[in-house]
């Protein structure tokens, strides 16, 4: 960078600052609102509402699409024409077109994705405060969702409409899509999917805004649910010979699992930098039926899910499994997620979804690094989220380059009393605003 451009550089970098000093109590605003919102999986129609009118407020192009999902268009200065007064009924083509014509021109698409919906706080008497109202102390916004991960649809929101101000004095490097998405918890990736597919969108890059303690996540494990189902004879517990004991075949069955688990950690080892390697799987909820105490049980089931490795699948793990000496006559049913969304949007998805890594090669890498550098005078750390996320279809599925950088620690998610820190949202903020005018080349 010579001395014209790191000059352009810094007077980016402090009117980023300010800007961001000056929104940073909007951003905590839109957060208490949020908050505010109830908005379990299925339940977000009053989070995606406080969302559109966000944007409508700063004339920002919005749209909802048929799940219940919210987008919005940020495009570069003198980058696209005027939105249809009539943005139902014609938004979807003028966005289409106008991307397009963005792409004719030589600007990326970088969608940045949060998801809308939270976990329940139904114990709210074991939380100081309460779950569903921000409470900003010691330094931290506490209230459900606040770290996973409204806190980073707050900051991203709110760069979205910095970036247009920004566009006054700075040339933007992109377009900037906020994909702010239901059903996450739910159904990683059915949300996200779907958004993009409605309006033939397919961005160059995906932020993902998960809590991250603002290090770089370039990948994660994958996820796959089943249940393992084994089937007996019913019999009288005075005679249990007459019968078939399903609960018994079913405990092999666990023993098998056990097993899997064992071997993988063996063989891995618990260090961080393997845990792309690593496949975990652990058995919950054990049921047996009938219920009485006086039957042999003739069914039995129990939810196992597995944190997959880059390259497996149900096919893979389940012929190990198959394979070991203690593995019964069982059967193994992925789990389909059938909700419906509060727009009454019917889904049925698998819940089996691959590993992905961003290499550190990558561009989109180096974009991110490099502009956090810039930003914090500091270098950032990268690492590998062992959960998942709307990664398992942008990256894992439909091979786009994504990332995941976003304010609150990981541990903290779904936890009674859950926080975010202030100044990670700041954080947050400041490099979301600044990642769309940040050039790889500088």
């Amino acid at each position: 960078m010579d001395g014209l451009e790191r000059i352009r550089m810094q007077d980016l970098i402090e009117k980023v600052n300010e800007q961001c000093d000056n929104s940073y109590e909007g951003c905590v605003q839109l957060l208490s609102r949020l908050i505010a919102c109830r908005s379990l999986s299925g339940q977000e129609a009053e989070c995606a509402e406080v969302l559109v009118s966000f944007f409508n407020n700063r004339n920002i192009p919005c749209f909802v699409d048929a799940r219940g999902s919210v987008l919005a268009a940020s495009f570069p200065r003198h980058a696209s024409g005027e939105p249809p007064a009539d943005m139902a009924a014609q938004g979807g083509g003028w966005l289409r077109a106008e991307l397009e014509k963005a792409r004719e021109r030589g600007f990326k698409i970088l969608a940045f994705n949060a998801h809308i919906d939270v976990v329940g706080a139904d114990n709210p008497e074991e939380w100081r405060d309460d779950p569903f109202k921000a409470v900003r102390k010691f330094g931290r916004i506490f209230g459900r969702g606040t770290c996973d991960m409204k806190g980073a649809l707050a900051a991203m929101a709110m760069a979205v409409s910095l970036s247009r101000e920004l566009d006054r004095n700075f040339d933007r490097n992109c377009v900037l899509l906020g994909c702010f998405c239901t059903e996450e918890e739910v159904a990683e990736g059915l949300a996200f999917k779907e958004l993009l597919e409605e309006f033939a969108v397919r961005p160059d890059m995906v932020l993902l805004g998960e809590p991250s303690k603002m290090q770089i996540a370039r990948g994660q494990r994958g996820k796959l649910e089943v249940l393992v189902e084994t089937a007996g004879v019913c019999a009288h517990t005075s005679v249990p010979e007459a019968g078939s004991n399903a609960a018994y075949k079913l405990a092999r069955a666990l023993l098998a699992i056990e097993n899997f688990d064992a071997e993988e950690r063996f063989k891995h080892g618990l260090e961080p930098e393997h845990i792309l390697q690593r496949t975990t799987m652990v058995a919950s909820s054990i049921e047996s039926w009938p219920k009485s105490k006086s039957f042999v049980p003739n069914r039995a089931r129990t939810h196992v899910t597995a944190r997959l490795a880059l390259g497996e699948n149900l096919q893979s793990v389940g012929r190990r499994l198959i394979a070991d000496e203690n593995w019964p006559d069982a059967n193994i049913t992925p789990i389909i997620y059938k909700g419906v969304s509060y727009k009454g949007k019917e889904s049925e998805w698998k819940a089996e979804h691959p590993a992905w890594e961003t290499s550190t090669d990558h561009p989109f890498f180096h974009q991110l690094s490099q502009t956090y550098k810039e930003l914090f005078d500091a270098e950032p750390v990268n690492k590998i989220w062992p959960f998942s996320t709307d990664g398992v279809y942008s990256a894992g599925m439909a091979g786009i380059p994504t990332l995941g950088i976003g304010p609150g620690h990981e541990e903290v998610a779904h936890k009674n009393d859950e926080w975010v820190a202030e100044e990670e949202l700041k954080n947050a903020l400041r490099l979301y605003t600044l990642l769309g005018f940040y050039k790889p080349e500088q």
